[in-house]
């Protein structure tokens, strides 16, 4: 860590935020620190952010200032409040709960890729806190999800920490069988390409993490996504199967799969 990075660890950005006052400096400092525009945001500042706001009720003062970013049209305000407001959600009373899930859901389905993100990274936070509140949350969307929303359920499933449990493992690969089943029944028609595609790469990454938490259940699915033909299945099999977390761990299994593959 550099002089600046020590320096930075010391602002007291939860602070700042309970005082008006201090509302345009914190905005000032966040936007100067985002790293856009450019191809990468700050990352961990936005956690550091956002962590602080694990524990009690926050002030109403803190909470308008993080419902107004949620709103801002640009980046990294929204990116920042997001991820806030999801740790908070273990935390927060029935009322601010309801508007951290219609926030969440809003963040989902944004055209900011950016915003989509922070709406995984913060579904994320709530499994880090309490898992059964994220499975609660998952499974009253799940019905009528949209691909932007099954895409964002996946990243955020898609978490090693989240992984480490047997049961949440199982829960995600059950939850992925059920978006992959969806497709192939059809249920894609309805909705347009981009969102499609923002679902399967979605699903060309996620699945690997979940088979390597949870090998046996997991190669079943992957084999049974490749048995189905499907030239969409086929390519979110074998990406999945040239991650080094399934290739170099399983190498036969990747084989044996690989060599059954129609090539696409």
């Amino acid at each position: 860590m550099d002089m600046r990075d020590k320096q930075e660890d010391t602002v007291p950005l939860q602070e700042w935020t309970q005082n008006r006052e201090s509302w345009p400096l914190l905005e000032e400092y966040l936007q100067s620190r985002s790293g856009l525009p450019g191809p990468r945001a700050n990352l961990e500042l936005a956690a550091r952010f956002a962590r602080g706001y694990a524990g009690a009720e926050i002030s109403d003062t803190t909470w308008i200032l993080l419902i107004e970013w949620a709103e801002d049209p640009g980046e990294y305000l929204p990116f920042c409040a997001v991820q806030a407001c999801a740790v908070q959600y273990s935390f927060a009373d029935s009322h601010r709960r309801d508007r951290i899930k219609l926030m969440l859901k809003r963040a989902m389905n944004d055209t900011r890729w950016r915003i989509r993100e922070a709406a995984a990274i913060g579904l994320q936070y709530v499994g880090e806190y309490n898992f059964s509140e994220l499975q609660e949350l998952l499974d009253s969307w799940r019905p009528e999800a949209t691909m932007l929303e099954q895409r964002a359920f996946l990243a955020g499933l898609a978490h090693p920490p989240l992984l480490k449990s047997g049961d949440q493992a199982q829960y995600s690969l059950n939850l992925a069988a059920e978006i992959t089943d969806g497709i192939l029944k059809g249920r894609s028609a309805a909705y347009d390409s981009e969102q499609f595609r923002v679902l399967s790469k979605g699903l060309e990454y996620s699945l690997s993490l979940f088979v390597a938490a949870e090998p046996e259940a997991g190669f079943a699915l992957l084999g049974r996504l490749a048995a189905s033909g499907d030239e969409r299945m086929i390519r979110i099999v074998k990406s999945n199967l040239s991650k080094a977390r399934l290739s170099k761990k399983y190498p036969g299994r990747v084989e044996e799969l690989l060599a059954g593959l129609t090539s696409v």
